[in-house]
């Protein structure tokens, strides 16, 4: 999922900064980023699923914090 969401913002910027002249429509730059984006929301969703030691420390930690209400 990272490769598949960050390559393309990567590729998309060093062409903007490197080729003048490549027409790169702003809808592009913007459908990229936005997908870089994603993926770094989705992660923790991501985490939780599938790795059981993550779900572990959250179940310890999330006690610990002050709460607000």
């Amino acid at each position: 999922a990272f490769l598949f969401c960050w390559t393309p913002f990567f590729v998309v910027h060093t062409m903007r900064a490197l080729c003048e002249d490549c027409y790169i429509p702003s809808s592009v730059t913007s459908i990229v980023t936005w997908l870089g984006y994603v993926n770094s929301a989705i992660n923790p969703i991501i985490y939780t699923v599938f790795n059981t030691e993550f779900r572990k420390f959250f179940r310890k930690f999330l006690p610990t914090l002050p709460n607000c209400c």
